[in-house]
């Protein structure tokens, strides 16, 4: 595959001016951020939050993905107010649990930053309490994203929300379907007017049977031996 093939960039580029395909793309963002700033907590835990060079990338994480978790939020509204189709039933309570989960999410990140930042300071049972609530709200935020991650999924794969849909599952046009408008000539299935069938094959073995029962023979009665016919002339040699 060529370069432009893989990365169509015209194509990515259409992709920001589309309210679904943008949120679609800012949603990897703050879930990215989630799991790497999870990570980078564990590794200032473990050192005593004294490198002071992985404290603040960690510190930057969770910025970035607190920027882009509020941005998610308002690229979902805009792809909400463009769906085709109202959603309702259980597809409209999986959409308000999404939107309800992800409305707050950024709260969880942004105070990890700040708990990773205050852990800086040179004071031990301080920086033992920071740490230990940086822990705990970078694993609640790991755990929320899941949740907004799963009711998400539940709307575009099982709901398709926000998806465009050629027509209901297990239908297709005509064009898809094998068995339609197919040349016989083509699979090798007989038809019926080129391959006889089973009752014409039966009848003309009936009828080949009869003729040679009905056909007289030359020798109907096999246990009688027919002897030649003696003339007169032929007699007189036995004289």
């Amino acid at each position: 595959m060529t370069f432009s093939e893989l990365f169509p960039f015209e194509a990515i580029k259409e992709s920001f001016s589309d309210p679904q395909r943008l949120h679609a793309i800012m949603v990897h963002v703050p879930i990215g951020a989630t799991i790497i700033g999870l990570l980078l907590t564990l590794g200032v835990i473990i050192t005593g939050s004294k490198a002071s060079g992985l404290r603040w990338s960690t510190v930057f994480i969770y910025l970035l993905g607190t920027l882009a978790a509020l941005w998610a939020v308002q690229t979902g509204d805009e792809a909400e107010h463009h769906l085709l189709v109202e959603p309702a039933g259980s597809a409209l309570e999986a959409l308000e649990k999404h939107e309800e989960l992800a409305r707050y999410f950024w709260v969880g990140l942004a105070a990890t930053a700040l708990l990773i930042m205050l852990s800086g300071i040179r004071v031990t049972w301080f920086k033992t309490i920071v740490l230990l609530l940086a822990l705990v709200t970078a694993l609640g935020s790991t755990v929320w994203v899941g949740a907004i991650g799963h009711h998400g999924g539940d709307m575009v794969f099982r709901h398709s929300i926000g998806v465009p849909s050629a027509g209901p599952i297990g239908t297709s046009d005509d064009s898809d379907d094998p068995t339609k408008d197919s040349d016989p000539d083509k699979d090798g299935s007989p038809t019926k007017d080129s391959a006889p069938t089973k009752d014409a094959e039966s009848k003309d073995a009936k009828d080949s049977s009869s003729d040679v029962k009905d056909a007289p023979t030359k020798d109907a009665n096999p246990g009688e031996r027919k002897l030649p016919d003696v003339t007169k002339k032929d007699a007189t040699i036995f004289d």
